[in-house]
């Protein structure tokens, strides 16, 4: 659903009810500002700033409350927040209509008896419950629509990719054997070089195979990473580069192919000629969840830095549908210095 499509939801849906309102108020109860003896300013008041009141706590709850708590599980919360705004709703109109119209019309709404706290807030309880239970309603509608949209949207992409595995399916099986026999034919002889086909083997391997699932073990992603720096290092004679990995974990499992982006961003716009001003890549696993942070120098005159460009949107858009509300991607740029910083739950 656009936000054209929402907006214009909400209009008909405030004009419906509005009206139906009216009409329930003026012929079943009686108290229409149209049939009130009161003044007719005094009704007019009374019904603007009623309506007013009911679309602010709607908001409140559909706006605020529910996105902060439902996809995130937060019920106490959730139920504070709703239990607030049931104290809330009494509270301004009270304010509303018996201090500041009052003021100005010298007409109550309640009589004095029904000005009583107790009575009050069960005479209200009426009007507050039926518009939270609507807006929790309309935001339960909007977040299952957007959650069955990005489910779709990750569906239709993992078939996409399986059909282009699919189509390369007869050229890693050539270029592997190619490799193999380069790897055979080195190992003898140089070693070093017959080392660096054989990283070079595993990791296509890993990206044409291992990665036919949209998950995968962290300690397969670590090494694939491993033997992507090795490699890079190997291409500009040792560049000056940190790394600190975790060794030994329990099987946790990742989204495949996410974090090597950002290694190769430090990697494409990183200073790699200077050891003091080193690319330094930290990986940390707490608390079920994964941080992953990249960082590296680069010269002030660089104005190609991919912030905004292609590859952080399509990372993103990955994250908002793997972690809908639940990861954090942070980029800051101080002085000469580029920062990365993932944090995800592990699937």
């Amino acid at each position: 659903m656009t936000k054209k499509q929402e907006i214009g939801l909400h209009i008909i849906f405030w004009i419906v009810f509005l009206v139906m309102n009216e009409l329930f108020v003026a012929f079943v109860l009686k108290q229409s500002f149209l049939l009130s003896n009161r003044t007719t300013i005094w009704s007019i008041l009374q019904a603007t700033t009623f309506a007013t009141l009911q679309i602010l706590i709607f908001y409140l709850n559909y706006s605020w409350i529910c996105p902060k708590t439902i996809p995130k599980r937060k019920w106490k919360l959730f139920t504070l927040g709703l239990i607030t705004l049931l104290l809330l709703f009494p509270a301004i109109r009270y304010g509303i209509e018996e201090v500041i119209i009052y003021n100005f019309t010298g007409q109550h709404n309640y009589s004095d008896g029904s000005r009583v706290l107790i009575y009050y807030l069960y005479d209200n309880s009426y009007f507050a419950i039926r518009i939270i239970l609507l807006s929790t309603v309309f935001y339960l509608l909007k977040y299952l629509w957007n959650t069955n949209k990005k489910m779709s949207l990750l569906s239709l992409e993992k078939k996409q990719a399986e059909l282009q595995v699919l189509k390369n399916q007869l050229s890693p099986h050539f270029l592997f054997n190619t490799l193999n026999s380069f790897y055979s034919q080195l190992f003898d002889t140089q070693p070093y070089i017959a080392n660096d086909i054989l990283k070079l083997s595993e990791m296509l391997r890993y990206v044409t195979y291992d990665n036919e699932h949209s998950t995968v073990v962290l300690k397969d992603e670590i090494e694939f990473l491993q033997n992507y720096i090795d490699l890079f290092e190997r291409r500009f004679d040792n560049i000056p580069v940190q790394f600190d990995f975790p060794n030994g974990e329990n099987g946790q499992k990742i989204p495949s192919l996410l974090l090597v982006h950002f290694i190769e961003n430090a990697f494409k716009h990183g200073i790699l000629d200077d050891d003091s001003k080193p690319i330094i890549i930290v990986l940390k696993t707490q608390d079920k969840q994964l941080s992953f942070n990249v960082s590296n120098y680069f010269r002030k005159n660089e104005e190609s830095f991919d912030i905004s460009g292609i590859g952080h949107k399509n990372i993103r858009q990955r994250l908002e549908i793997l972690f809908p509300d639940h990861y954090t991607l942070n980029i800051e740029i101080n002085d000469n210095i580029y920062q990365t910083t993932l944090t995800i739950p592990f699937l």
